[in-house]
């Protein structure tokens, strides 16, 4: 009847860490009845500012830790070490799995938690530490021995490359060993990282590493009759895709184009799904171990936001498979494992507070995505334990919660394989984002109430054909081939509903790209206007300024013409004057004076010049005889004077107080101005 009593999925623990911010606090820890116990309820108080009304909620974990609490009360209370001794097994039995998993908030001290600082070691080394400190004189000797070493790669159900941590470290942190290749009996990948010369990188030193807290007075139970080996292999969920993190960088190629692995059942392990083509080293010291996570870790997607420096991008796995097999006088027998697997759950973020863009906002929108799925999916274990209706838990949406809980909700009837113990540490910030924290504390009081579920105990498997229904007489439904429909069904859904988000994260991308060239084309049409405005008043501006210059140079031409013409003309009036010598009366002249009008000055002057002439010619006494040229003089004085009066006569006709110049008038086209305006 052991078997028939259910049993917690999770034990959940919650961890307070020292708060950076100066909030008000709103969580508050219950204290527990007694000393030597830890507190187990913790209240969380709505803001003041709420302006939502929100209640005041209360949640039960297995524990609570308080902002005082170190790494090692955290190691020895929350249960790892039964799930150590739980995967070693105890002496002639096999060993389960078991899952230590870290959930919140960014930022709020999870990878702390699990991978320690400088000062400190982190769950993840303890964990190694207790294994290898137990182990090691009873760990195989796969440096030396090529048989063992075979072995462990024949018996891996996985098609993983397996490796020794000499080669490995050798082929990461030195370019001498290429030689060196994978003796997997499955293929390599297309371009193995054995094969392929790696940059140059620097390899961590192990004395550099933290070694406190110590593990030396943890004591638990190990067959002696059994012989081990220890397999390390690390792996992240990134953008809902596996990625190997012990695979070296190819040189050349992006961290964007590393291949996804894949989630499957093989041949060795058709009845349970395994992460397929991991690199896997065996690791024979404590040493080798650390080296193998700290290359892992270097490897891990990480990037600065608003909330946390160092924030992890993705969902990290360490996993520590232990290998176990009787050791005989004679052949050993099989290998049969069990895998410690160590979560560390990227932490959920507001893009507005994280102050992310671009690639870091898509991260940060598939960490949400995952966790929401892990909600939903311990939501739907919870029903289910309460009702009698059992619905499909569709752990099967993504990759973090297939990964989780494929191991301990597939419907595997036949499989008498011990379910996985799972612990979940939950870290929150008790000043932090009140939202955010309320939100992880919901889903993790989920997961305390998740069930194990039953397993069949053998007299009800006896009679059980392979392609049977029901048990005669047991008038129960039994896993059958409308179990295997129905989860092929939510496969199909599940890989529509991946097209689904792609397609619509496609059509979002595309409808922005076009909102923002509908953008642009608006803003260049704006410009363009702008810009012939600005080019119109331009040439306009200049074609003035040059009309404005060229009616200044046709002026100064044009006066400068009359002036040449003006001194022309009285150059030569000088110049005949000064040829003509005729007697004249001087009173017919002062009458001639008298009816003659005012004149203008260059008028008078002309008939100045010509009195003088005439003056000059009267005081000479000059005959027709003696002087031959006395008749043609007389005749053009007669001439120049009846000129002079024509002048005269036009003079009067005119203003009499200034000359006029009169020009031919003559438009101009282009500013709209003639030159008799500009005149």
């Amino acid at each position: 009847m052991e078997n028939m009593k259910p049993t917690s999925l999770f034990d959940v623990f919650l961890r307070l860490r020292p708060s950076r911010h100066n909030n008000e606090r709103f969580l508050d820890v219950q204290e527990s009845s007694s000393e030597d116990e830890l507190p187990t309820h913790i209240t969380i108080n709505p803001p003041t500012n709420d302006t939502r009304r929100k209640a005041v909620e209360t949640f039960e974990f297995t524990g609570v830790f308080e902002e005082d609490a170190q790494q090692r009360d955290v190691f020895d209370s929350t249960g790892i070490i039964p799930l150590i001794e739980g995967v070693i097994g105890e002496p002639g039995k096999l060993g389960r799995d078991g899952l230590l998993a870290t959930l919140g908030v960014s930022g709020s001290g999870k990878s702390h938690t699990i991978l320690g600082d400088r000062c400190q070691r982190g769950l993840t080394q303890l964990t190694l530490d207790v294994l290898y400190r137990h182990l090691e004189p009873y760990l195989a000797e796969t440096d030396t021995s090529v048989f063992a070493f075979n072995s462990i790669q024949t018996a891996d159900p996985a098609e993983s490359q397996i490796y020794r941590a000499g080669d490995y470290l050798d082929s990461i942190y030195d370019n001498g060993n290429v030689s060196r290749m994978s003796r997997a009996t499955t293929p390599a990948f297309e371009s193995s990282f054995m094969s392929a010369p790696s940059s140059k990188r620097y390899a961590p030193r192990v004395s550099e590493l933290p070694s406190s807290p110590s593990t030396e007075d943890i004591e638990i139970e190990i067959d002696e009759d059994a012989e081990y080996a220890i397999v390390i292999s690390m792996y992240e969920v990134h953008n809902d895709k596996i990625f190997d993190l012990l695979a070296a960088p190819t040189p050349g190629k992006s961290p964007a184009k590393r291949r996804a692995l894949l989630f499957k059942a093989t041949e060795g392990s058709p009845d349970r799904k395994l992460v397929a083509g991991l690199r896997k080293v065996v690791c024979s010291n404590l040493d080798d171990a650390l080296l193998v996570l700290e290359t892992g870790l270097r490897e891990r997607q990480t990037a600065g936001t608003g909330s946390n420096a160092t924030s992890s991008r993705s969902h990290g796995f360490f996993c520590m498979e232990v290998k176990k097999r009787h050791r005989g006088h004679g052949v050993p027998g099989p290998w049969a494992s069990s895998t410690m697997t160590i979560a560390d759950l990227a932490g959920s973020e507001r893009a507005r507070q994280a102050k992310t863009a671009g690639a870091t906002l898509a991260e940060g929108g598939a960490i949400n995505t995952s966790l929401m799925y892990l909600g939903q999916c311990m939501q739907m274990q919870v029903e289910n334990a309460k009702s009698n209706a059992q619905a499909l838990v569709p752990f099967r949406q993504c990759k973090l919660t297939e990964l989780l809980f494929s191991d301990s909700l597939a419907a595997t009837s036949m499989n008498h394989r011990s379910r996985q113990k799972a612990v979940m540490i939950v870290t929150a910030d008790p000043l932090g984002d009140y939202n955010a924290t309320s939100q992880i504390l919901r889903y993790s009081a989920l997961a305390k109430k998740i069930e194990n579920p039953r397993v069949p105990s053998t007299t009800q498997s006896i009679g059980l054909a392979p392609g049977s229904r029901s048990a005669p007489g047991s008038g129960r439904v039994t896993p059958s081939a409308l179990t295997e429909d129905l989860e092929a069904a939510l496969e199909q859904i599940t890989r529509l509903r991946e097209e689904l988000e792609i397609a619509q994260l496609h059509l979002q991308e595309e409808t922005n790209r076009r909102m923002e060239a509908e953008a642009a084309w608006a803003n260049s049409e704006l410009r363009i206007d702008e810009v012939e405005e600005q080019i119109r008043d331009e040439v306009f501006s200049e074609m003035e300024a040059k009309m404005a210059l060229e009616q200044r140079r046709w002026r100064a031409a044009r006066d400068e013409e009359m002036d040449r013409q003006d001194e022309h003309v009285d150059r030569k009036l000088e110049i005949m004057a000064r040829g003509i010598s005729v007697y004249e009366d001087e009173e017919g002249g002062l009458e001639d004076q008298e009816n003659i009008p005012p004149q203008s000055p260059n008028v008078d002057g002309l008939a100045q010049r010509v009195g003088s002439l005439a003056l000059r010619g009267t005081g000479r006494k000059v005959s027709g005889k003696e002087n031959p040229r006395v008749g043609e003089l007389e005749e053009e004085n007669a001439r120049l004077r009846a000129q002079l009066a024509n002048v005269e006569r036009e003079k009067g006709l005119r203003s009499p107080s200034k000359k006029m110049r009169v020009l031919k008038t003559r438009k101009w086209e282009g500013s709209g101005m003639s030159f008799d305006d500009a005149l």
